[in-house]
Formats: C-alpha cells, sequence, structure tokens
C-alpha cells in the first residue's frame, strides 16, 4: 500500500510540474519565468529519477542518477523564494540577493553530486533508494531552508497587500517539509514522506502562477 502511495506521489508531482511549466511560460513576468521553468525541469529530473528508480531493480541506474537524486538542494530555495516573491508583493525584495543565495546551493550539490560517498538500499516500498553516507548535512541544509522559508512566509502575511492564502500556504509547505524531513532523519522507512513537502511546494507555486494567469485574463499584469 505505501509503495503505491509513492507512486501515485511521484506521478502526481509529474502532472503539477507539467501544470506549472506551461502556466509560467505563458503568463509569468520575464523576471521569474525563465527561473521557475529552470525550477521545474529540475523537479521534474529528480522525480523521473525516482519513478526509474521505483520501477527497475538494475543497480546500473542507481549510479547513473546519482547527480540527479540531489537536485531538491537547488530547487527547493527556488521554489520557495519564487512563492514568497509572488505572495508578498513587496518590491522591496530584491532578485540579486536570491541569485548570490542560489548560486551558493548549485555550489554545495555540484560537491554533493560529484565528492559525496553515497549509500544504497532496495526497500519493499520504494525500489532503490540513494542516500548521503553522512546524511545529516543534507537533511540540516533543508530544514535551515524550510526554516527561513516559514519565517519569510510568516512576515509576508503581515504586509498589508500580500496575499494571505498564498502566505498562508508558505507557512504550511514549510512546516510540512520540516516535519517529513525530521521524519526521514529518525527513520528511513519515511524517505517517502518528504515528497509531500515537495509537493505542497510546487502547488503553492501554482497557486501564485495561476495568479498571473487571472490577472492577464483582466488586464492586470503587475504581480
Amino acid at each position: 500500500m505505501v509503495g503505491y502511495i509513492y507512486l501515485a506521489c511521484i506521478l502526481g508531482m509529474i502532472m503539477l510540474i507539467y501544470e506549472g511549466i506551461t502556466t509560467s511560460i505563458s503568463y509569468a513576468p520575464g523576471k521569474i519565468k525563465h527561473i521557475t521553468v529552470i525550477a521545474l525541469i529540475l523537479v521534474l529530473l529528480r522525480y523521473i529519477s525516482l519513478l526509474l528508480l521505483y520501477l527497475n531493480q538494475r543497480v546500473l541506474y542507481v549510479y547513473l542518477l546519482k547527480p540527479i537524486m540531489f537536485l531538491e538542494i537547488v530547487y527547493l530555495p527556488v521554489i520557495g523564494f519564487i512563492c514568497i516573491y509572488i505572495f508578498s508583493r513587496n518590491d522591496k525584495i530584491k532578485l540579486n540577493y536570491f541569485y548570490f543565495i542560489s548560486t551558493i546551493f548549485l555550489i554545495v550539490y555540484l560537491f554533493i553530486a560529484v565528492k559525496a560517498p553515497i549509500k544504497t538500499t532496495l526497500s519493499e516500498f520504494y525500489g532503490y533508494t540513494i542516500i548521503l553516507e553522512k546524511d545529516y548535512n543534507m537533511y540540516l541544509m533543508l530544514c535551515i531552508i524550510n526554516t527561513i522559508c516559514f519565517v519569510m512566509g510568516i512576515r509576508a502575511y503581515g504586509y498589508k497587500y500580500s496575499n494571505k492564502l498564498g502566505s498562508l500556504l508558505i507557512i504550511i509547505s514549510s512546516l510540512l517539509t520540516l516535519a517529513s524531513v525530521l521524519l526521514a532523519i529518525v527513520d528511513m522507512r519515511f524517505f517517502g514522506a518528504k515528497l509531500v513537502g515537495e509537493i505542497l511546494w510546487v502547488i503553492t507555486m501554482i497557486y501564485g502562477l495561476r495568479k498571473f494567469k487571472q490577472n492577464h485574463k483582466k488586464g492586470v499584469f503587475s504581480k
């Protein structure tokens, strides 16, 4: 049963990514359109990899897919910032800081993808799983990312012109992802729980992108 739920989460995420990419290409402002599409493509690559590891029992795929499996270090902060940028409606938020922070996480990811040793296990629920031998550091980074997003989500909620529902979704996404990461640390049987937090983050971003779509139909082109 757990395995089927895990598979449903993967397939559901792939459908959400398609919705996000098409909506972003059609309606997102130019200054966030490209970074949004890139982030969603990275998510797509990781979830296709998870699907392959779930369906295929050949160990060769495990090592070929290693560089893709840790892309969450790159795309989660990107998605979090995009959501904060959309829903806060605060012009004081500068994209330059975001690009600098994203570069830092990209460097960390490249180190993990090239240098960090991995462990592989064959799970009855998830198929092959790939984790770092010292996985706590990566989990710590994910916790830090979501804690920052949680705090910024609360601040965004307090802005006068912010989208309150969107800001609340940021807060919930951050908390749920934190909880799922902590569960995975306690017991690797909860490895798949991390997908729930990521799915909610993508849903949150799609909600923001659909606001651009609504504004486009109304002839309003501000964020």
